[in-house]
């Protein structure tokens, strides 16, 4: 199958859509749980702020495989979520209703997380990755990380920090094998993370 990587800058309004839905459909995270509304905002921001290194692959045919994207100030497009103030009021008053553990979630993430994940200078964070289902074990994860460490490099970062959830097997071996070190382990509400970096320079 033919596949080409698209910034995201080049993505159309339906193509932020279709991204989100894989999104929540493809990767369980707190995000995800959030719920669609949320994470199509998210990406809807991530596609604007000037900071975001992203890249979709896309077949010929339109259809959208796999991302990956990041920032040097992650924090930026979250704080996005909460503007403006009635939609994010709102989401959240649906979370209560409806899912109230993940609103603690979020909660407990926001509050336990800040000191662990801080940003060092001329850092960038890979934020999310992700494989649609039907592409995974076909090398498309690998293709994407190393565009984005290239992107990352030619934009002058010295390197590239990124979060994983411990018992996240396939994802340590894929970030093992591009070189990423584990720099510390931390938990986050509920999860129990490795924070992982590369040096690029």
């Amino acid at each position: 199958m033919d596949v080409s990587l698209v910034d995201f800058a080049q993505l159309s309004d339906d193509d932020i859509k279709r991204l989100a839905v894989l999104h929540h459909s493809a990767m369980h995270t707190l995000l995800s749980e959030l719920g669609l509304p949320v994470v199509l905002r998210y990406y809807q921001l991530a596609k604007v702020e000037p900071e975001v290194l992203g890249m979709c692959a896309v077949s010929t045919s339109g259809e959208i495989l796999g991302w990956a994207m990041g920032s040097p100030y992650p924090d930026r497009i979250n704080a996005g979520l909460r503007s403006p103030l009635s939609w994010f009021l709102a989401q959240m008053f649906r979370l209560m209703l409806t899912r109230p553990l993940v609103l603690w979630q979020l909660i407990s993430t926001v509050l336990s997380s800040s000191s662990q994940v801080e940003m060092t200078s001329g850092a960038i964070e890979l934020t999310y990755i992700g494989v649609a289902a039907n592409q995974r074990r076909r090398g498309m994860g690998a293709k994407l990380l190393n565009a984005f460490i290239e992107a990352s490099r030619a934009h002058g970062y010295r390197s590239v920090i990124l979060s994983v959830e411990k018992e996240n097997s396939s994802a340590l071996v894929l970030y093992e094998r591009a070189g990423f070190k584990v720099i510390r382990t931390f938990t986050e509400g509920r999860f129990a993370r490795h924070r992982m970096e590369l040096t690029l320079v």
